[in-house]
Parts: structure tokens; C-alpha cells; sequence
């Protein structure tokens, strides 16, 4: 029967400064090959963001764990009763056995590009273009943009060089709604990602005006219709005679 091993260490990197830093594992729980980790990341400053990832010694803790879910990636911040989830399963295959190293890494998050004028309350037109400015980076960046709702990909869009602006073309036929946001990466750099504050798609035209236009629509069509039936023809008779007696 094959059995896998797993031996859950700690390894958080953090630079040396006059603060106290900490992430302290609370609880690792391993089911059908889902491995479920537990942590409390503490900072003095709670307006600190991180990077957090997994990593596993197959590979020598080179590249992060894939089909890792929850308080992992970037952008996250301090706190307690953290929880992620690995699929030990899907990463390493059914075939896999043996015993296995993770390892918790962990930075400060810096974002490698600034993205100006999008906040919570940014609101967007589906089918609309949109201007699309940012700052930082390196010249050679090539960056990826893909717009997100929550966690699930909506749609990507074309690559493009780092000159600090574009134009974003949302599609028409995107769902209106909250929680959507857009990644950007660069391509050739797996760890240079940021994502926008979340902001709100609205239809091109709103529902109420939908709903008239088609209701006019339809009586046009009616008229028409009733414009085309012909008028019922009455045979006309021949006028009494005024003298004629009854």
C-alpha cells in the first residue's frame, strides 16, 4: 500500500528590522490526501501585507506549490487563525509515495507595480474601454493582464510592454456584478503579481431601459400589424325617395 509522509517544517524570511515578527503554526491536519495548515502571522505592524507560500523539498524548495488555496500568495495580511489548504494529491500524483519536506515561506509583499485610480468604489461599463494607468517595474517587464471575480478567471487579455498605461476592453457579455478585479503579472517572472482593489462591472445600458425598449418594440409591431388588416367593406344601398310613402 502506498503511504505518503509528509514533515511539515518552518521557514519565514523576513528582513531585520526593529520589529517583532512572527508566524507560529497552530494546526496541521492531513485527510485524503488534502494537507490543511493552520497559522497565526503577527506583525507590530498590522498595516504589514506578506507573501506567503508553500514550497516542498521534491524540487528542493525551488518553485511554490501549485494547488495551494486560502491565506497564501500575496497581498496577506496580519493576523490570526490563518488556514490554508494543499492538494497533496493532484501536486504530486496518485503514484506518488514516500516522505516529504513543506516548507512555510514567507516576505514582505512589495508590489513590483503601482496601480493608480482603481479603488472599491470604482464602478465599470461592460463593453466599455477603459484607461488603464500604473507606475514601476523594469523596462523589459512584459506584462499579463486577466480579470478576475474573486478567485475564478473571467477573461485575459492581450500581453503588453511596461509604458505604464493601456486600454482595457471589458467584454459585453461578462455577468454585472461586485468582486471583480484585475491581475497583473509579468510573464516571465512568476513572483512579480499584484491585483487591483475590487471594483464593481455595471451594465452598458441600465435594465429599466432594456425593459422599455423592448415593450416599444413590440407595440410597434402591433400597429404594424393592425396597420395592415383591411378595413371591412359595407355594401351601400340605394338613398329612399323623400316622397315615397310608407
Amino acid at each position: 500500500m502506498k503511504k505518503l509522509i509528509i514533515v511539515i517544517t518552518l521557514f519565514f524570511l523576513l528582513d531585520t528590522q526593529a520589529f517583532s515578527q512572527d508566524i507560529e503554526i497552530v494546526n496541521i491536519h492531513l485527510n485524503n490526501g488534502l494537507v490543511e495548515v493552520q497559522y497565526n502571522l503577527k506583525d507590530e505592524r498590522i498595516d504589514r501585507r506578506y507573501s506567503i507560500n508553500l514550497y516542498n523539498s521534491k524540487d528542493n524548495f525551488i518553485q511554490p506549490m501549485e494547488f495551494v488555496s486560502g491565506d497564501v500568495g500575496i497581498n496577506i495580511a496580519v493576523g490570526e487563525k490563518k488556514k490554508l489548504i494543499w492538494d497533496a494529491k493532484k501536486e504530486l500524483g496518485d503514484d506518488f509515495t514516500g516522505k516529504l519536506s513543506v516548507e512555510l515561506k514567507g516576505d514582505y509583499y512589495i508590489p513590483f507595480v503601482n496601480i493608480e485610480g482603481i479603488t472599491n468604489s470604482s464602478e465599470f461599463k461592460r463593453g466599455s474601454k477603459q484607461d488603464f494607468v500604473w507606475s514601476g517595474g523594469r523596462g523589459d517587464n512584459v506584462l499579463k493582464f486577466e480579470l478576475y471575480r474573486d478567485e475564478n478567471l473571467v477573461t485575459a487579455f492581450k500581453e503588453r510592454p511596461n509604458t505604464g498605461e493601456t486600454e482595457i476592453h471589458f467584454p459585453s457579455n461578462i455577468p454585472p456584478g461586485t468582486n471583480y478585479r484585475i491581475k497583473i503579472s509579468d510573464i516571465n517572472n512568476r513572483d512579480e503579481i499584484v491585483f487591483t482593489e475590487y471594483f464593481t462591472i455595471k451594465r452598458k445600458y441600465p435594465l429599466s431601459y432594456q425593459i422599455i425598449a423592448g415593450t416599444l418594440a413590440v407595440a410597434g409591431i402591433v400597429i404594424l400589424i393592425d396597420a395592415l388588416i383591411p378595413e371591412p367593406e359595407f355594401e351601400i344601398g340605394t338613398a329612399p325617395d323623400p316622397n315615397q310613402t310608407r
